[in-house]
């Protein structure tokens, strides 16, 4: 993954406080980057939460939801 890339993952770890869409959008990010990103996010979500494996897809979900949400708002 390029620096570029962890900087924005990063951002997005910082500016959500838990915790990337297809190429050919706006950000630029494609699917693996976005997918990273989800999954930073949802790591940071349960830790928060200390909600461990019990909810992962509650957490996946939520991580999912505010990386796209970044994304349209060209945070990311």
């Amino acid at each position: 993954m390029s620096k570029s890339t962890e900087a924005k993952c990063d951002k997005a770890e910082h500016d959500t406080e838990a915790q990337c869409s297809k190429s050919g959008n706006e950000s630029g990010l494609n699917e693996e980057q976005r997918h990273h990103c989800i999954e930073v996010a949802a790591y940071h979500i349960a830790e928060k939460n200390q909600s461990g494996h019990c909810c992962d897809v509650d957490n996946w979900l939520a991580a999912e939801a505010e990386v796209d949400q970044l994304l349209a708002e060209g945070k990311l």
